[in-house]
């Protein structure tokens, strides 16, 4: 355990915390295979070797590479959208605007585009990953952009009589579609954080004089 860990544990059974901390570590170490290795090229054995860990260890917790590869999909999206929604309804267009900015910080990192393009890659061969991939990181943001949409029709910040499920759609597509595309073929087009308000701040603008009242 002190290979995984780094530091000792006593023996017995692992505490709460010590057993968390342990499934972590063991979903970023597959998290960094399955990026290297593409989800075909990567074993459950060397995803034990790299983690110092036994396979019965992992097969514990996953019972087999699908599972742990949607494990690692759930993990990389599990905070994302961790805010109040009661205070974020007092202000829902502020709130909108903020959740856009966490999906463009969000699409930037090295890990999700690294994982954005394995399963491009891969995905074609396993549906089912790519439907969880869907449910967990796509589905969340979508129905809390459409909910914010509403909200803001409902307080009279933005115009009404649209389809909020594809305002959704376009939404998203401003803020995200071109800087997806350019990390995808490997360019950094917005290589900052201030490169990456001044985009937000652009898309933001359109966005409002398509939807003012």
């Amino acid at each position: 355990m002190s290979t995984m860990l780094g530091k000792p544990r006593r023996s017995g059974r692992p505490t709460p915390e010590e057993s968390a901390r342990l499934d972590r570590y063991l979903l970023d170490v597959a998290g960094r295979l399955f990026i290297a290795n593409g989800y075909a090229g990567t074993s459950m054995g060397q995803i034990a070797r790299a983690a110092g860990a036994s396979k019965q260890t992992i097969y514990h917790r996953h019972p087999s590479k699908e599972a742990l590869f949607k494990a690692v999909i759930t993990h990389l999206s599990a905070s994302l959208l961790e805010r109040d929604t009661q205070a974020a309804l007092l202000d829902p267009l502020q709130a909108l605007k903020d959740v856009c900015r966490m999906l463009l910080d969000f699409i930037m990192r090295e890990n999700v585009i690294a994982t954005y393009r394995m399963m491009i890659a891969d995905g074609y061969r396993y549906p089912g990953l790519i439907d969880h991939a869907m449910d967990e990181i796509v589905a969340p943001f979508h129905g809390r952009i459409t909910t914010l949409l509403t909200a803001a029709v409902a307080a009279g910040q933005i115009r009404g009589g649209t389809d909020n499920e594809n305002t959704s759609r376009l939404l998203t597509g401003i803020m995200t579609g071109w800087p997806i595309q350019q990390r995808l073929l490997g360019r950094e087009p917005l290589h900052d954080a201030a490169a990456r308000a001044a985009f937000m701040e652009a898309a933001w603008s359109m966005f409002l004089r398509g939807v003012a009242d």
